[in-house]
């Protein structure tokens, strides 16, 4: 056996007689006790607790020198998991009580036999096992958590370089559970490490370590002033969110930090081209507030690589103030992640709702006369309405319409308002539409349950027959009955049958233990009981009710 499987018990009683008989003559294996130790008084109990590995103790109350009480109370401070079963006499149970309720796993009424303390005992051995096998499946949880942490913490990033929106407390919670450094309303920046060159044709494998090691070297050149937090971005690109540390902050005034941010970021790309012999573009970006500016700052950073670097390699670039003033403006809620036609496919139809109403809010209030901005709106709307019917297995036109979808002249875009009443006309078909077809196939898979019922009404009928035969989960089947038709499925199944036997009570040559056993019943007084709460009849009574209407 695994040493961490092993179960150790120690017996505390100064009568000696008691303890020799009682650890050499039960079968403790039996009961997965493996190995049995004896102490005759406190003081020697505590010893063997000291220097060996104890899970469960039996011990008297009354003891010279250290009682049972006094014992338990050194027990609890230092070894809190192990569990103390408490032999108390009547005289001393009233004493007792409060501190075994407490504080003791079980106790034992003297006299007690040996099957009670086998019995006892075994619960205290099934209770460490359980203990033992949730203690190790936190620990492989936790294991596994923290090797995940870089990549949790790398998607966490990807987010809100997206513009994901998080509650402050949410997003707190994530930074705590994730052991990010950063708090909200932190100045940060951020950098954009573009690799190129002879890195790109590297394999998978060799460019994954080449971008593991550009990290590294990072954190190297950064420690000193600077935290990061960093990802590979939607884009391919690793991008860092820099902050400074509380000593940073509070020895440098905000120019020098920048100053600092850019000798720094200038030497990581000296070191690349130096140690890993490759090339790669490095940009800045002006400061901003965490979490607030994250995606817009990456917005200006992949605008400067458009235009400052573009295909030429090795350039270093501080993107200034100027990029920032654009004549046009993007869409930013149309973009922004959960996307349109992610949300569709979650079937979640309220928070596409909402989506939807923040797109065309935003739309409405800068781009009300942007042609442009209006079919863009109409194409992404349209794009994504029909790539989800697609997955449906049917055309947009069969879910929303015609009229809706014909997109000849572009009708729809014409204005703010036409677009408005297409948007949430066709929402509103589509979802129709889904939720209609959930219906029929809720209608289906009901009638298929009734026909099975009904077909194997005095055979095995259980929910999990039905599961079976339907190839879902018991509660599925259960939810989606009682939603189709208003009655629990145990209850239907209770009033064919209760249907049943009533119109076999009506042949006066079957006995009504005949009729319990047809309807599956093994027990005819259980029929009998089960028969009568459904009518407020026995069987026989049901009987001669139908008998004295016949004579009638």
């Amino acid at each position: 056996m695994n040493e961490q499987e092993k179960i150790q018990l120690l017996l505390v009683d100064d009568e000696a007689s008691v303890v020799d008989s009682l650890a050499e003559t039960l079968p403790w294996e039996s009961i997965g006790v493996v190995n049995v130790f004896k102490a005759y008084s406190g003081r020697e109990a505590l010893e063997i607790l000291s220097t060996n590995s104890v899970d469960i103790m039996i011990s008297d109350i009354r003891m010279p020198g250290m009682s049972g009480l006094e014992l338990l109370a050194q027990v609890r401070r230092s070894w809190k998991k192990l569990k103390f079963i408490l032999l108390s006499g009547h005289a001393e149970f009233a004493y007792a009580q409060q501190a075994m309720a407490h504080e003791t796993f079980d106790y034992l009424l003297k006299p007690v036999s040996d099957e009670e303390i086998l019995s006892k005992v075994a619960l205290a051995v099934e209770t460490v096992r359980k203990e033992r096998d949730e203690y190790r499946m936190h620990e492989r949880v936790a294991m596994a958590f923290q090797e995940s942490l870089p990549k949790l913490r790398g998607e966490l990033l990807n987010e809100l370089l997206q513009g994901f929106k998080y509650y402050p407390g949410r997003l707190e919670s994530r930074l705590d559970s994730l052991k990010i450094r950063i708090g909200l309303g932190e100045p940060c920046s951020l950098m954009l490490v573009r690799v190129e060159g002879q890195l790109l044709e590297m394999d998978f494998y060799s460019l994954s370590l080449i971008e593991y090691a550009i990290g590294n070297m990072a954190e190297e050149w950064f420690e000193d002033r600077f935290r990061l937090w960093s990802c590979k971005s939607v884009h391919g690109y690793l991008a860092f969110v820099i902050t400074p540390t509380s000593q940073s902050a509070g020895e440098l005034p905000p120019e020098e930090l920048e100053q600092e941010l850019r000798q720094k970021a200038s030497q990581l790309q000296l070191s690349v081209e130096r140690y890993l012999r490759g090339t790669v573009s490095v940009l800045i970006s002006q400061r901003g507030e965490f979490p607030r500016d994250v995606k817009r700052l990456y917005d200006d950073l992949l605008l400067a690589l458009r235009r400052q670097v573009g295909n030429q390699n090795g350039l270093f670039v501080q993107v200034s103030d100027e990029i920032e003033q654009q004549p046009v403006h993007s869409l930013q809620k149309l973009y922004e992640p959960p996307l349109l036609l992610h949300l569709l496919e979650s079937g979640n139809w309220d928070l596409t709702e909402e989506k939807l109403t923040g797109i065309w809010n935003e739309l409405n209030q800068n781009w009300a006369d942007s042609p442009e901005h209006l079919t863009e709106v109409f194409f992404a709307v349209y794009s994504s309405f029909a790539s989800f019917s697609h997955k449906n297995g049917r055309e947009l036109a069969a879910m929303i319409g015609p009229s809706l979808s014909d997109v000849a002249g572009l009708l729809p875009s014409r204005s703010i308002s036409s677009l408005q009443s297409w948007i949430f006309d066709s929402f509103r078909m589509l979802r129709q539409s889904v939720e209609n077809e959930a219906r029929d196939d809720r209608e289906i898979a009901v009638q298929k349950i009734k026909n099975y019922v009904q077909k194997h009404l005095v055979e095995d009928v259980s929910l999990q027959r039905l599961a079976d035969y339907m190839y879902m989960h018991p509660v599925h089947v259960s939810r989606i009955f009682k939603l189709q038709t208003g009655e629990n499925l145990s209850d239907y199944v209770l009033r064919l049958k209760m249907e049943l036997a009533a119109s076999l009570l009506a042949n006066p040559a079957m006995k009504s233990y005949e009729i319990s056993l047809q309807l599956g019943y093994q027990n005819p007084n259980y029929f009998n009981k089960v028969f009568k709460k459904y009518y407020s009849l026995t069987p026989q009574e049901y009987r001669q009710k139908l008998e004295s209407s016949r004579e009638d």
